[in-house]
């Protein structure tokens, strides 16, 4: 155990370890990727700098300089974009770390969150980087902001995570993060995911106990791989050994790996040797929920593997993690002639329900959902039936006894060859027909508004020509003769020439006042739908949107009978794509998606509005 009072003396240990590091100076040559790519540690046995991740892109980060494979455990920024190759890493003479082009633009921090004024930089023989102050105090380090991996001697305290990585080879935070909770669980959870029980697939205790409900508690790995769960704040008895390293083996580390498992390694330290798991949670590989997509369960056959639900296919053929999506047409509320369905033994989801569970036979859970058109699939359970809908996510197979029936469609509702296809197809034509009569409305308008304003000339015999108000002037000899007076302004004769004979004109001078007050009214006129145009005259977008806002869809379809949950799926989504604000369009693969049933669309899709 370490009681939480040895803390001082382990950042007096790593503040004097940072005298003896490899460190950066404000002012030293800056760190490239093709000439000096990092800064090691004294041992040689880690290093700070530049890694490649391949594509010729590079990211910065801490990783193992004296192992062939170059492990990576650190990674700064990570969810920020790759860095190309002509890119430098600079201390500046402020005490920043900065990444600068090397043409020249906008420099950005390599470490967001650390404060000015370092007067070195520091990797340590440990595997913590720090930046020190002027009197070689600690003003940042690595080691309290973790990514996937805690080292030897580092510590994962209340409140703090380990965050997956996206894969072997990317950094970006992934599906999984480990948390030590404020109560003293260590638990693990998929990101986004709230931190419960109905969530966490893995816990140091079991659900829904808990240790003391106390601050001080702390996740600890040592020199000698021994992983310890303490509370620091106490006198050696809260405490939980998880596992127990190999003495003989130099180097340990604990990763939260991509697939969602934590797992300790040790190493030999060689160039030869290789990475040995001494210890992972948790032991089934399908335990970590949202390993599969949506749609998906997770299989052992041995290794890991997600498979689609009956009636599904995979969304990318090459990532049996993208979920998948069905392979039959959906009819709204049709004979359940054109629906089997299928079963599934000891299979569970999260339940994503829409009626309380009842008593019920096996038949007629399966009868009850294949009857009920919002029923896309049914979980029955300890003689309970559960109604479902789709998506289904966290899927996997286990133990319960739980049986699941999945709506399929028959033979008779599977596309023919090349229906996505046409349906894809149809909906750009449509998509493309409402823009160009959109463009070209706007077109006519700003034609009729520019004709009024004097700046279109159309031929003599076609419409009226426009004149200066000095060439109006002369004609009426400044206004000279009054022919009579109108209700917004004075009619003045006047003489004009069209080049070979003089016509006599009238012309009209506007009353200012007059005008504005004629000009609002009519204004506010042009505004107003007025319901006796013939229907081709009115919006199309307005009148789709008023009636989806009034639930009237049917007027749409001439109240012919049609799925209308697809109906109002596929009005809602083209509204979306047609939104006047064109960076709230959705973009083409998430429509794709949705009309594949794949995702559904978000509450926060932006919609055509008339109603103000």
């Amino acid at each position: 155990m370490m009681p939480i009072m040895w803390l001082p003396f382990l950042l007096l240990s790593a503040a004097a370890e940072a005298q003896q590091g490899t460190s950066l100076k404000p002012g030293s040559p800056p760190l490239t990727p093709k000439t000096i790519a990092y800064v090691p540690s004294p041992s040689g046995r880690y290093a700070f700098g530049f890694y490649e991740q391949g594509n010729g892109t590079y990211a910065v980060g801490i990783f193992l300089a004296g192992l062939p494979q170059k492990t990576v455990v650190w990674t700064a920024n990570r969810d920020g974009p790759p860095l190309p190759a002509d890119i430098n890493l600079v201390f500046t003479t402020d005490g920043r770390l900065v990444l600068q082009p090397a043409q020249g633009g906008q420099e950005t921090l390599v470490i967001n969150n650390a404060p000015e004024g370092a007067s070195s930089a520091s990797m340590l023989n440990s595997g913590n980087f720090v930046l020190n102050g002027s009197a070689n105090q600690i003003l940042w380090q690595s080691f309290d902001h973790p990514t996937d991996t805690l080292l030897p001697t580092q510590n994962l305290i209340n409140g703090t995570v380990l965050s997956s990585s996206l894969s072997k080879s990317n950094q970006t935070t992934g599906k999984f993060l480990l948390l030590m909770q404020e109560d003293g669980v260590l638990a693990m959870y998929p990101v986004g995911t709230p931190y419960t029980k109905d969530y966490g697939y893995w816990s140091s205790v079991d659900w829904p106990s808990k240790l003391t409900a106390v601050e001080g508690w702390i996740l600890t790995l040592n020199g000698s791989g021994s992983l310890n769960l303490f509370n620091g704040a106490g006198t050696g008895t809260d405490t939980q050994n998880l596992a127990s390293g190999n003495s003989t083996k130099p180097l340990y580390r604990l990763t939260i790996d991509p697939d969602g498992i934590l797992r300790l390694y040790s190493h030999d330290g060689t160039k030869t040797g290789n990475w040995t798991v001494e210890w992972s949670m948790p032991d089934n590989g399908c335990a970590p929920k949202g390993l599969c997509g949506l749609n998906e369960y997770c299989v052992l056959n041995p290794d890991v593997d997600c498979k689609c639900l009956p009636g599904f296919a995979p969304v990318d053929e090459g990532d049996w993690g993208s979920g998948c999506k069905r392979n039959f047409t959906v009819e709204w509320c049709s004979a359940s002639s054109k629906y089997t369905m299928e079963e599934e033994s000891n299979t569970a989801w999260e339940n994503d329900t829409y009626s309380l569970p009842i008593s019920s036979t096996k038949a007629n859970c399966r009868d009850a959902c294949l009857q009920d058109c919002n029923c896309e699939a049914a979980l029955f359970k300890d003689d309970k039936c559960t109604k479902l809908r789709l998506p289904l996510r966290f899927g996997r197979k286990d133990t319960s006894g739980s049986i699941a029936f999945i709506k399929v469609g028959t033979s008779s509702t599977l596309p023919k060859e090349g229906k996505k296809f046409l349906i894809i197809g149809i909906s750009l034509v449509v998509f493309a027909f409402i823009v160009l009569a959109i463009s070209g409305f706007g077109i006519y308008k700003n034609h009729v508004r520019m004709s009024k304003n004097g700046y279109i000339e159309l031929g003599e015999d076609v419409a009226p020509k426009s004149f200066t108000y000095a060439q109006l002037e002369v004609a009426t000899l400044w206004f000279n003769k009054e022919l009579g007076r109108g209700a917004s302004g004075i009619v003045y004769e006047g003489e004009m020439s069209n080049g070979q004979t003089k016509e006599i004109v009238a012309v009209k001078m506007l009353d200012t006042s007059m005008l504005a007050e004629r000009a609002d009214r009519h204004f506010r006129t042009e505004m107003t739908i007025d319901s006796s145009l013939p229907n081709e005259e009115v919006s199309l977008k307005e009148w789709a949107n008023c009636c989806f806002d009034r639930g009237e869809l049917g007027k749409l379809v001439n109240n012919e009978e049609v799925d209308k949950r697809e109906l109002e799926k596929m009005v809602k989504l083209g509204l979306w794509c047609a939104s006047d604000e064109f960076p709230l369009r959705p973009p083409m693969q998430k429509v794709l998606r949705i009309l594949d049933g794949i995702e559904n669309i978000p509450a926060s899709a932006s919609l055509i509005s008339f109603s103000d």
